[in-house]
């Protein structure tokens, strides 16, 4: 599970920016919306965030997601001296020459972690991992770019095991030595790299690689085990798209075989049957609602922390609304998983939806910085309508709408 992100100097942010997902004080939808983390703390089940057209919502995302790749990559896909692809903020000359960072507070089995790295194009000048086991920080490992000495200065603390010294070496300047050391055989850290790889789901706009996370085949792994089928029966009748069954048939396509979806509708004037080809007939929504199904269920039975950039897109806002309340509800989401999405449909500020505390918006400034705070930041009255107040330009984040005039 996440506790808080953060990011500065990536893309259109160049100020630290953080995202925080710790229920606030209010006590509104506390069972469904929020969930206990140690006593006295609560975290929300899921964060919506609204902004214009370029304000920097996708940035937020990429963020994380470029986190997650040098995590899983730097060790295997980089050579020596190889640039690392960053994108520091690009109107400052100042922010071209510090470096980009990246802070995530998380949870891995029972223990939170905090992991914090800042790195440029050529190097890794900064990587730190603590631990929190029952609320006591650990210190598991520091390393810090000494420019002075051109050297790193290093420090294990006593609660990390293993081969400290041979994975310094091992570990390139443009690598990171989490990545190193799980590469080198770390017990201690390898649940934390699969935490990134397995645990955390980014899904992007335009993504092919999010096509190895959500996507059909997954579904149709539901649909072939009698245990799972009939959470995939469930899941698309819930949506409301007028499907009463599925078949899967193989067909010989050279040079592989090739799974076919039927959809069972009924008839309106008798009681006979009429079958749709799911990826032909079926509109655009359904067929990616029913792609993603598997995935969707994935993340609640394995207390995923998923983010979705642009949710509603090809979605209706009801089957949108659906996939909230699913991550929503305490019987559904045991294992408690997280969805933190973008989106532009101001439909969803709903009180009866949304806590106050789950509502964040990105915006830039006139400086052309992206800014991301809470609605919280504008101490919101208990019940208050937030979409109406949205679209008045209460919160800000809305997108400017010029006059086109002809000459």
């Amino acid at each position: 599970m996440l506790l808080q992100f953060s990011v500065k100097n990536f893309r259109s942010f160049e100020k630290e920016e953080v995202l925080n997902l710790s229920a606030g004080k209010g006590s509104e939808l506390l069972q469904s919306n929020t969930f206990e983390l140690s006593h006295g703390q609560r975290l929300v089940r899921s964060a919506v965030i609204y902004g214009p057209n370029a304000g920097g919502k996708s940035n937020l995302i990429k963020a994380i997601y470029f986190l997650q790749q040098f995590i899983l990559s730097s060790s295997t896909s980089f050579q020596e001296k190889q640039k690392i692809p960053l994108q520091p903020f690009r109107l400052s000359t100042k922010s071209q020459q510090e470096p980009s960072e990246f802070s995530i507070d998380f949870v891995c089995n029972n223990t939170r972690f905090t992991y914090h790295v800042a790195l440029t194009e050529d190097q890794v000048i900064k990587e730190e991992l603590y631990a929190y086991p029952k609320n006591y920080r650990q210190t598991w490992f520091t390393r810090k770019w000494d420019s002075s000495s051109q050297t790193y200065h290093w420090y294990h603390g006593p609660s990390f095991k293993g081969e400290h010294k041979a994975w310094e070496q091992m570990t390139r300047a443009n690598a990171l030595f989490l990545s190193t050391a799980v590469q080198f055989n770390s017990e201690q850290l390898k649940p934390i790299f699969l935490w990134f790889r397995d645990q955390l789901v980014i899904l992007l706009k335009n993504n092919p690689a999010q096509e190895t996370r959500f996507n059909p085949d997954l579904t149709f792994q539901f649909l072939n085990d009698p245990n799972t089928a009939p959470w995939i029966q469930k899941f698309m009748e819930c949506a409301d798209v007028g499907i009463e069954h599925f078949q899967l048939i193989e067909e010989e396509a050279s040079p592989l075989k090739k799974t076919a979806v039927r959809t069972q509708h009924k008839m309106l004037d008798s009681d006979q049957k009429v079958f749709f080809d799911l990826f032909q007939d079926e509109s655009d929504g359904t067929q990616r609602l029913f792609s993603q199904a598997g995935g969707w269920l994935k993340a609640l039975q394995q207390g995923l922390v998923l983010f979705v950039d642009e949710l509603d897109l090809h979605l209706h806002p009801k089957i949108v609304r659906y996939l909230i309340e699913l991550f929503h509800s305490p019987k559904l989401n045991e294992n408690n998983a997280q969805l933190i999405f973008t989106t532009h449909d101001s439909s969803l500020l709903d009180i009866d939806l949304f806590r106050r505390d789950q509502v964040w918006f990105v915006q830039k400034d006139e400086q052309q910085r992206s800014r991301l705070y809470s609605l919280l930041d504008f101490k919101p009255r208990k019940g208050e309508a937030i979409g109406k107040g949205y679209l008045q330009g209460r919160y800000g984040a809305l997108p400017f709408i010029g006059k086109f005039r002809f000459s």
